[in-house]
Parts: structure tokens; C-alpha cells; sequence
């Protein structure tokens, strides 16, 4: 009886962690990657965290996003980024894991990269890694007003979309955007959600729609 308890916990617990960071051992051109990078709570203090000063935005739902996407039909790569390490190494990281991808037959066509607040930060700077003029990237709750000014030294390559709520304080990533001349395109999208910067905590339809609308977008 006890070992039956605890292969069914095990498959219970396989079937809800059903992504990781790594790259899926068979890569099948056919298939859709998301790259998912979390908000900065995650990495401070865990999965299902609340940010103690604003406890109203309720538990960062880390892996209720991830198989929010995952039910979209993505094979989703996220990595559980630890406190003290440099945003410039998960940078690299995905780079050279959209380059396998690329290597195995996948179309830029086939990839999306999505950023949530801090993890906007490497969403933005992969663009002038990749240098990639089709791959599409999303960025939620990314920007403060001033945000722009971390940008002004790089230039941007691809597609974004900016998901922003209409209650949030960081308001919109225009500045971020406007008049850059590499850029393929890009436009920003605001939710009405009355969540504030909470709306990036959940697998929340409101953003997950347009995230798998933007990935089908020609």
C-alpha cells in the first residue's frame, strides 16, 4: 500500500511539473517553445511567494503559469533563477539553447520569449544578443518610467509586445521602443484587470491570450 501512495505521488508530482529549464531531449521541429522568465519574487523567496508588502497581489503561481502555457501547447523552457546570479548568465543561457533549437531544425516562427517583470530585463537583452529581426518576445509589467534609460546603450532586434495594466504604477515601456530603427516592430497592449502589478502572478487568460496571439501573429 505504501509504495502505491507513493508512485501515485510521484505522478502527481510529475504531471504537475511538467516543465524545467532544460531544452526537451527529443527536439521535434514541429513543436511551439516558449521561453518563460518569472518575477523577481520567485527568485527572492521561492514558488507561490507573496511579496509582504504588497500582500493583496496574492502568491506568485509559478507553476500554475507554467501550465497555463503548457496547456497552450508550448513546451515550455523556465529555470527557477537563484538570488546573486547575474542576469547576463541566463542571457547567455538562452542563447545558446534558441541556438541549439535553431540548430535542430526550429524556425524562429516556432519560438516566443516572455518576460514578467524583472525577468523583462532579459528578455530586452537577448534581443541585441540573438539579433534575430522575426523572433517575437513579450514583456509584462517590465518597465518603470525612467526604465527606458537602461536601454539607450543597445540596440533591440524582433518583434515585442508589452502587456501593462491600467492600475499597475509601472506603467507603459514606450519609451523603451519608440524611434528604435532596428527594430521589426512592436506594440503595447493594457489590461483592465484592476490586479495592479498582481496580474503577472497567475496564468491569468487576460495575458495568456495575447502572449499565444502574438506567437501566431504572421
Amino acid at each position: 500500500m505504501k509504495a502505491l501512495i507513493a508512485i501515485l505521488l510521484l505522478s502527481s508530482s510529475a504531471f504537475a511539473q511538467t516543465v524545467g529549464s532544460y531544452l526537451p531531449k527529443q527536439i521535434r521541429k514541429s513543436d511551439k517553445f516558449l521561453f518563460y522568465l518569472h518575477g523577481g519574487v520567485v527568485t527572492e523567496l521561492g514558488n507561490n511567494a507573496i511579496n509582504q508588502s504588497v500582500p493583496e497581489w496574492g502568491p506568485y503561481e509559478y507553476l500554475n503559469i507554467l501550465d497555463s502555457l503548457r496547456k497552450r501547447g508550448f513546451d515550455v523552457i523556465s529555470e527557477n533563477r537563484k538570488p546573486g546570479v547575474e542576469d547576463s548568465v541566463y542571457v547567455i543561457k538562452i542563447a545558446k539553447q534558441i541556438d541549439s533549437l535553431h540548430k535542430a531544425g526550429v524556425k524562429t516562427k516556432r519560438i516566443i520569449i516572455v518576460g514578467a517583470s524583472a525577468g523583462s530585463n532579459i528578455v530586452l537583452n537577448l534581443s541585441p544578443k540573438l539579433k534575430d529581426r522575426q523572433m517575437k518576445y513579450v514583456i509584462m509589467g517590465g518597465c518603470w518610467p525612467d526604465a527606458y534609460k537602461g536601454y539607450e546603450s543597445i540596440e533591440l532586434y524582433g518583434k515585442f509586445l508589452s502587456i501593462i495594466e491600467t492600475t499597475d504604477p509601472h506603467g507603459t515601456c514606450n519609451r523603451i521602443f519608440d524611434t528604435r530603427k532596428t527594430l521589426t516592430s512592436w506594440k503595447e497592449i493594457k489590461l483592465n484587470m484592476g490586479l495592479s502589478h498582481g496580474f503577472i502572478c497567475k496564468g491569468y487568460n487576460e495575458w495568456v491570450d495575447p502572449v499565444v496571439d502574438w506567437f501566431n501573429e504572421k
